[in-house]
């Protein structure tokens, strides 16, 4: 993305869209580890019904975290999105429901 330099208004959006990515990126990682935490706590195959479903609401807040995160890094042409996955080590699960429409 290219940003005249000599262009206020410009810069300011540049700026909003940075605060915006890094508070989603946040959010992301916040989802990603109450994710591992359920899973270390309860483990990933609970048959609980009640524990089913909280793992089912934290794999959507998870992949929906994700899923705004990369659309952000597509919106602002930011590189190195081939490893992003990984580097934050977004389980398969997560990839899976990205995406998709959640009934509420």
């Amino acid at each position: 993305m290219f940003i005249d330099p000599d262009n206020p208004l410009a810069a300011e959006i540049l700026q909003e869209a940075g605060e915006v990515y890094f508070s989603a990126c946040k959010k992301m990682v916040s989802s990603l580890e109450a994710l591992r935490a359920f899973d270390s706590a309860v483990g990933p195959a609970a048959r609980d019904d009640e524990r089913v479903a909280r793992r089912s609401q934290l794999l959507d807040d998870a992949a929906e975290r994700v899923y705004f995160v990369l659309i952000q890094r597509d919106a602002v042409q930011l590189s190195g999105s081939e490893t992003f996955l990984d580097d934050y080590g977004v389980p398969a699960e997560v990839i899976a429901r990205m995406g998709r429409r959640q009934s509420k």
